[in-house]
């Protein structure tokens, strides 16, 4: 009987290391692109009501736009189609890293009176801002550890949807 208690000790001992074993590679891969995806999907909810706001500009603006104040609109989107990428780190904090590119997309154009403005449904002009995520694998979640907007440098931030969501500016007229 101690022999067979033994022999079955032994092999829970040889075998636990499979059962605590940390995640595949196919399961990381899928939890990163199932945590981008739910991120993203959230922050594209926002964009449903309330994309667009008017607002007044009445200080100088560059040589070639109109005289202040003029009225400008923008339609705010959020570009669903996205890359990722992720790779395997030598960091045992850390042993995976993902990348989310993402664009944010504004439409705007000015106008000389606000009534202009509310008649436009299609700005003509176009602004993106391009947004590269660093998310790493840590303690079997994803935590952003770097945000940059391009051309502007890194955001402080620790979440996708805190950066892509849609948020009213404050200050401006609608």
């Amino acid at each position: 009987m101690k022999k067979v208690l033994m022999l079955t000790l032994v092999l829970l001992l040889a075998f636990s290391n499979l059962v605590f074993a940390a995640p595949s590679e196919s399961e990381v891969i899928a939890s990163f692109k199932s945590y981008v995806d739910k991120e993203v999907k959230k922050a594209l909810v926002s964009y449903e009501t309330n994309n667009q706001m008017i607002f007044i500009i009445d200080r100088p603006q560059p040589p070639d736009w109109l005289k202040p104040p003029f009225w400008r609109i923008v339609h705010f989107t959020l570009n669903g189609k996205y890359n990722i990428d992720l790779r395997k780190n030598d960091s045992l904090i850390r042993p995976y890293i993902g990348i989310l590119k993402i664009d944010k997309v504004n439409y705007y154009e000015d106008f000389s009176s606000k009534e202009a403005a509310e008649q436009c449904a299609s700005p003509k002009y176009r602004d993106t801002k391009r947004y590269t995520f660093s998310i790493a694998y840590q303690e079997d979640k994803w935590v952003v550890t770097k945000v940059e907007l391009q051309y502007n440098g890194d955001l402080k931030t620790n979440s996708i949807y805190d950066v892509l969501k849609i948020e009213p500016k404050v200050g401006y007229l609608h």
